[in-house]
């Protein structure tokens, strides 16, 4: 099981790869659309997940497979589709580059004469915002933190101040997950109407009433509404930042170098934030 857990946490820097990728092949007004697809479709296997997992498990024991070996025999699947999906992008690659080679000439051809009569490019990097990777990387701390509390540590506050039981943590959780990945799907009108910049700002401010009022708040239906808010403020803040770093880079691979970074910063405070909670 650890063995297992440590591999998903290596190859867990997919997520800023599938990040950079969709970044490279949308025009930079899609980017917020490419971007809350992915952040939605990682959401959507914490909600789809469980349920598949139990219809596989119910099927395997009407296919006669003994009750022991139903789930084990789930995660063997899992495992099939996971090398399923690696064979599916190996191939999309080597169509990529394949179709690639032939219109990489064509551009080359064109752009050396082009080249002489272009004035010189502005590079996208310039000393004024050297500081804007680490800014950002903040955000993704406190929202990193906020999931540790939204969480973790709220299946120890609920049940104490709340008086919630298990049915109805799991289903605060359920809906908490379902309204992130609809905020994920309206997350680009967000982003048209008002901007990157903007709807960080909103769902930072969504978070921080979100979390300090379900505290103090604990009158129903008010409370979970206030729990509601703080996650659908932090699915827009944690995808307006992936956005705005990646409008913030200067280049494609420092694009993938700092949604690396943003990723690995996340995935360190979700270690340190429980101790420090």
């Amino acid at each position: 099981v650890i063995a297992g857990r440590a591999l998903a946490g290596v190859f867990a820097a997919c997520v800023p790869v599938a990040q950079s990728g969709v970044t490279d092949i949308l025009s930079k007004k899609q980017t917020a659309l490419g971007l809350s697809r992915v952040s939605a479709a990682s959401q959507l296997g914490v909600v789809v997940g469980p349920l598949a997992s139990a219809t596989f498990q119910v099927l395997f024991a009407t296919l006669g497979v003994p009750a022991a070996r139903c789930l084990p025999a789930v995660f063997i699947l899992n495992a099939c589709n996971a090398i399923f999906v690696l064979a599916q992008m190996a191939f999309i690659d080597r169509q990529s580059k394949t179709s690639s080679m032939t219109s990489t000439e064509v551009k080359r051809s064109e752009q050396s004469s082009t080249d002489a009569n272009k004035p010189p490019a502005e590079t996208n990097e310039t000393s004024a915002v050297w500081y804007a990777q680490p800014m950002l990387r903040t955000v993704t701390i406190v929202v990193g933190w906020t999931a540790i509390l939204s969480n973790s540590i709220y299946g120890l506050f609920a049940p104490r101040f709340m008086g919630f039981q298990q049915t109805q943590l799991s289903a605060t959780y359920s809906a908490a997950a379902v309204l992130m990945i609809a905020t994920q799907i309206i997350f680009p009108k967000i982003v048209e109407r008002i901007g990157e910049h903007r709807a960080c700002v909103a769902g930072i401010l969504a978070v921080g009433t979100g979390i300090g009022g379900q505290s103090l708040i604990r009158v129903q239906p008010l409370h979970s509404l206030l729990y509601m808010i703080n996650r659908a403020g932090a699915a827009v803040a944690d995808t307006s930042t992936a956005a705005l770093v990646a409008s913030s880079s200067g280049s494609r691979d420092a694009r993938s170098r700092n949604l690396a970074l943003l990723t690995s910063t996340r995935a360190a405070a979700r270690i340190f934030t429980p101790l420090l909670s």
